[in-house]
């Protein structure tokens, strides 16, 4: 895991006071992390075989404050080694901005405003363009100049580099219509919390980080030291705790009995039962609460999965919610029987977010045993439920780890998962609010049965005895992993998933 920081600037400065670094000093590390990418790019242009004399060169976006610095600061570093054409978009106005751009002239490089006439031709050929215009300080709008010079840019076939955080995305990780869309983000010191919101995927590329002065670790942890935490962990593929087998002497019974309450729609409970036992469940029971449940009235359910009306002895973990639908009633029959059995972990998911007894049973059941898995407008409903708000659906999505950091202090211990297209998991153990972003997924999981997938395997990881939060975590990352290994990102179903699944 890697740790995500809501501001960096507060790290910044605890940097330079801890460890005698200048502003100035750090700049350079800054253009230098910078000049390494823009190097790469160009000689993979070569390498491509478009070393026409025209893919060559660099243009780079300056604005008016200390992000722009970076970019003169990084025009006179690449100054001699390629074609450089640093772009004044605002007027430098923070003394170190000013002292770069003219540091950038003295070594010949070629300053030109955002309305010369040769900003098109120079865009057209180059390797690169590097934004360098707000960085941290961006607010929220765009003046049109700016506007119309990203559009520009936007539009153009050379490689986009964005210097921190690519402009129009909001330290909150909110987004602009005209934000920079950048297939590279060179982010500086560590990781920042906005560049992962739902939004930002679809502008932030490839991030990486890189160090300005200090190893990022030292950087990291010199905030300890004026108390800036972190404010989320960002999952990775080697997060997977995948249930691997290790004991010979063993049986079915070994390894827990993951049980799916079975509803209206009978698909959902069979694809999370098949998703639960390809995860390691022993075995898996789907379970109708009405009377007339068989397998001839209902044929579709897969021959490896057990069914019947009523809970089995053997019990390890239950999953229910899936398909279960709205006006049956159902949902109360497994809100009884998990109430009777505290001690039995859950995944809640789907249609109980609807459930107006969903609070009460919150609130009477051991929840330190309890995974909810709602997307966005089922955490509106569920926020709406609980008594903890009226949200849009934006709200719901834009300022997620809020909002969940909100539910989980008020129903101390249970884990909630709310996905999207970087799913955020949180837990509230009393002491401490953790928060984990997922940026393993891709839009292939938005696909009509995924979901289900997902509580399947959270299931199966509680019915083998993984702690909830340990289960949640491990398996979004390997929900997320696992769509990527399908090939084309429109062709993705609940079965091919699994499939994937089974193969990380």
């Amino acid at each position: 895991m890697q740790k995500l920081f809501t501001d960096t600037r507060e790290l910044d400065k605890s940097c330079r006071e801890h460890f005698c670094l200048t502003e100035e000093l750090m700049m350079e590390n800054a253009a230098a992390g910078l000049e390494r990418h823009v190097l790469n790019i160009i000689q993979d242009s070569k390498t491509a075989g478009r070393n026409d004399g025209k893919k060559n060169s660099v243009i780079i976006l300056c604005g008016s404050g200390n992000n722009g610095a970076d970019g003169y600061a990084l025009a006179r570093r690449l100054s001699g080694k390629t074609e450089v054409t640093a772009v004044c978009v605002t007027e430098p106005k923070t003394e170190l901005c000013r002292l770069q751009s003219r540091r950038a002239l003295s070594c010949g490089v070629r300053i030109i405003r955002s309305d010369d006439e040769t900003f098109d031709s120079l865009l057209n050929n180059s390797a690169a363009a590097v934004e360098c215009v707000f960085g941290s300080g961006f607010r929220g709008s765009f003046d049109e100049n700016v506007s119309d010079v990203i559009r520009r840019v936007n539009d153009s076939d050379c490689v986009r580099v964005a210097c921190d955080i690519p402009a129009g995305i909001s330290m909150n990780g909110m987004c602009c219509p005209d934000t920079f869309r950048a297939d590279l983000t060179v982010t500086m010191g560590a990781l920042k919390l906005c560049l992962y919101s739902d939004c930002a995927k679809d502008y932030t590329g490839k991030i990486v980080c890189e160090d300005l002065g200090v190893s990022r670790r030292i950087f990291e942890e010199s905030g300890l030291k004026d108390s800036v935490f972190p404010a989320a962990m960002l999952l990775e593929e080697t997060d997977i705790a995948l249930p691997y087998r290790k004991k010979n002497l063993v049986n079915k019974g070994s390894f827990g009995h993951a049980v799916i309450a079975c509803g209206e729609k009978v698909g959902a409970a069979c694809i999370a039962g098949t998703a639960a036992l390809r995860f390691g469940a022993g075995l898996v029971t789907l379970v109708n609460g009405d009377s007339g449940f068989s397998r001839e009235e209902l044929p579709q359910i897969p021959a490896e999965l057990m069914s019947g009306t009523s809970f089995p002895a053997s019990v390890s973990a239950l999953a229910f919610g899936m398909g279960l639908g709205r006006e049956s009633g159902k949902a109360d029959i497994f809100f009884e029987w998990l109430l009777e059995h505290k001690d039995i972990p859950c995944v809640v998911d789907a249609d109980c977010f609807y459930e107006k007894a969903l609070p009460e049973f919150l609130d009477k059941r051991n929840i330190s045993g309890t995974v909810l898995t709602p997307h966005p407008k089922e955490f509106q409903s569920l926020l709406k439920l609980c008594g903890l708000g009226e949200y849009s659906i934006n709200e719901c999505v834009n300022d997620r780890p809020l909002l969940i950091e909100r539910f989980c202090r008020r129903f101390e211990g249970t884990v909630l998962l709310v996905k999207g297209a970087n799913p955020v998991i949180g837990r509230y153990d009393g002491n401490r609010m953790e928060l984990f972003v997922n940026p393993l997924g891709n839009p292939s999981l938005a696909k009509a049965g995924s979901g289900d997938v997902l509580a399947g395997l959270i299931c199966a990881l509680l019915a083998q005895g993984y702690k909830p939060l340990d289960a949640a975590l491990s398996a979004s990352a390997a929900h997320a992993a696992a769509s990527g290994k399908i090939k084309n990102n429109y062709s993705l179903s609940p079965f091919s998933l699994i499939e994937a699944v089974s193969s990380l």
